[in-house]
């Protein structure tokens, strides 16, 4: 699995932190944003691929948007993606109830040890692995040819391929989201009638 890794920190210094070394030596592909602004644009035009954010929380004075706002952001663009949020303010003196309700992945101090974050970064990557998403997209590299096959119709008649519904997802629209909650509701009622071996 591809996964592309977004660093978004007004500090250009932090490029030289070891953590960073460490993720570009497991990750093919890191983008670093010193502009708030460009790294959240950047995420909004590539739903369609597996990100991973590790995301500073305050920026400088002339940044419109800080930690909290782009968190919100990145949330409302997609719930798929995850993002650690990787601060030198220390948590008891800062507010955090917003970040969890926002639904940050994790969180990780600039002086924590490198075992430490790549703990919460395999997470974060282990996450994306199990989903619905890449689930679908393992399938197709599998049996390229069911990926345009019809498997899902809306309430309109509209008919959707594998291929598409891989799209609807990672882009989070309405038929994406509806496809997931009733596949889930499929597997669960499944499971509930003894069908344990799907």
């Amino acid at each position: 699995m591809e996964v592309t890794f977004v660093i978004i920190d007004d500090n250009k210094e932090i490029q030289e932190h070891p953590l960073l070394f460490t993720i570009e030596d497991k990750f093919n592909n890191v983008r670093f944003f010193s502009n708030p602004q460009e790294g959240l644009d950047y995420i909004k035009d590539n739903l369609e691929i597996n990100l991973i954010v590790l995301l500073d929380i305050e920026f400088s004075k002339d940044d419109i948007l800080n930690g909290h706002d782009l968190l919100k952001e990145i949330y409302s663009s997609s719930s798929l993606i995850p993002v650690i949020l990787w601060s030198g303010i220390n948590q008891a003196n800062e507010e955090f109830s917003d970040f969890i309700n926002n639904r940050a992945f994790g969180f990780l101090s600039k002086d924590c040890s490198i075992a430490e974050a790549m703990e919460i970064i395999n997470k974060a990557y282990l996450f994306l692995e199990k989903s619905l998403e890449n689930s679908i997209e393992d399938w197709i590299i599998e049996s390229p040819e069911d990926k345009d096959k019809p498997i899902y119709f809306s309430t309109e008649g509209d008919a959707y391929s594998l291929n598409d519904i891989l799209f609807e997802v990672r882009n989070q629209t309405e038929i994406g989201k509806d496809f997931a909650q009733r596949l889930n509701a499929l597997t669960i009622d499944l499971l509930l009638r003894g069908k344990e071996k799907l």
